[in-house]
């Protein structure tokens, strides 16, 4: 059996204070005394500054691994498009990340590919062939059709990983397709997936699979997602206990996130925004949406398939994502909603809402989206519906 190592996507959480952490203390020093392994969310959204990467590789044990995701300019914005010089993103990328490679600190690279791109072997061996090593690399899948056996022919040829979901979307099989097996548990939530805790029954039937990945890799990885509530950190710590991986610290760092909640529940909390009445949930941003929209276009927003929505970046500052074949934008900070479809052309004059706009904040968690929409109706002259992209418009590779 291989090594086992577990950890979170991410450790820089706010809401894991007074759980996991002490305020004002650092997060990646405590973290690294607590997990033996953590999976880079940021580098998704934007390759990191050089001394950043510096400072990982040198305050971090040795023995510490890191994974990290790849950034959406080669696997969202270019789709794997080797037409698309997308060779030089991945060298820029790596010459950045050059430190943990150096200090053997990085185990792998995550390719996290969108939920629009369907199955295309040409596509998929034309980026494997840029491929170097060190490190290794993981693709994780988000559309159905990939499920294929020429798929994983593909990913053992060049020894790449497949990553081993726990989703709505995707089945959970094992498929180990290089030295590496790599595991990632999202969540089973609805609104989202991430906001959802593991039951120790849940992750109980996670152990046998967990050690049958392990027996057929050299070194087995694995991150949970769950981060809502400090959720991700319970459950991984939980899941390294039952396999017999838990540290000291881990058992007093699980006791004191179990305490912690005990002691204050989660509960939602109620909008500073306005006073609406009801649960935050399904129905209410439902309502708040049928006053921004007919209730035609609010069913069509409905109809679009989960697989089509893949949120690009959830923070206090911006919400954006993209949708079907195209990308909403919504900058909270300056009030402004960004996008192009036929039907915001027409209606973004009238401040109405289109399918795709409604289908991201249906998506997210409601009590965001319900501060988003209240926001918007009690302050509705000051927010900007602009009917264009800031950047170039999103071009999706459907197939081949």
């Amino acid at each position: 059996m291989s090594e086992i190592l577990l950890g979170t996507c991410g450790w820089s959480y706010a809401e894991w204070e007074d759980s996991l952490y002490k305020k004002k203390q650092s997060k990646l020093k405590k973290y690294t005394s607590i997990f033996p392994t953590v999976e880079i969310d940021s580098t998704f959204y934007r390759i990191p500054e050089a001394g950043t990467v510096l400072g990982w590789a040198r305050y971090t044990p040795q023995g510490f691994l890191f994974s990290a995701k790849l950034p959406q300019t080669i696997t969202h914005k270019k789709a794997l498009d080797a037409a698309r010089d997308i060779e030089s993103d991945l060298n820029q990328f790596l010459e950045v990340m050059g430190p943990l490679v150096e200090t053997e600190k990085l185990a792998c690279i995550l390719v996290q590919l969108p939920p629009f791109l369907r199955f295309s072997a040409g596509r998929l061996e034309s980026f494997l062939a840029l491929l170097s090593r060190p490190p290794q690399y993981a693709v994780e899948f988000r559309h159905g059709s990939w499920m294929r056996e020429k798929t994983f022919r593909l990913l053992e040829r060049y020894q790449v990983a497949y990553t081993i979901v726990d989703e709505p979307l995707l089945p959970p099989d094992i498929h180990v397709t290089s030295d590496i097996a790599y595991l990632r548990w999202h969540g089973r939530g609805t609104k989202p997936w991430f906001n959802y805790r593991y039951s120790e029954k849940e992750l109980q039937e996670w152990v046998p699979r967990i050690q049958k990945a392990s027996q057929r890799a050299k070194k087995t990885l694995g991150y949970f997602n769950n981060h809502y509530h400090a959720y991700a950190p319970e459950n991984c710590l939980q899941t390294m206990q039952m396999l017999d991986k838990i540290t000291p610290e881990g058992i007093s760092a699980l006791r004191r996130i179990v305490s912690r909640r005990q002691e204050a529940p989660v509960a939602v909390r109620a909008s500073s925004l306005e006073a609406w009445t009801g649960p935050i949930g399904e129905k209410t941003v439902s309502r708040l949406l049928l006053r921004l929209m007919t209730p035609d276009l609010l069913e069509a927003a409905r109809s679009m398939p989960d697989a089509d929505l893949s949120v690009r970046e959830d923070s206090q500052k911006r919400l954006a994502a993209y949708v079907g074949d195209t990308t909403v934008d919504i900058d909270l900070r300056n009030r402004m909603v960004i996008h192009r479809c036929p039907v915001w052309r027409s209606s973004a004059s009238e401040k109405r809402l289109c399918p795709h706009i409604a289908k991201l904040l249906m998506e997210i968690d409601p009590e965001k989206s319900k501060s988003i929409l209240t926001n918007i109706l009690s302050n509705l002259s000051g927010w900007r519906f602009e009917p264009r992209l800031a950047a170039e418009s999103t071009k999706r590779a459907r197939q081949g």
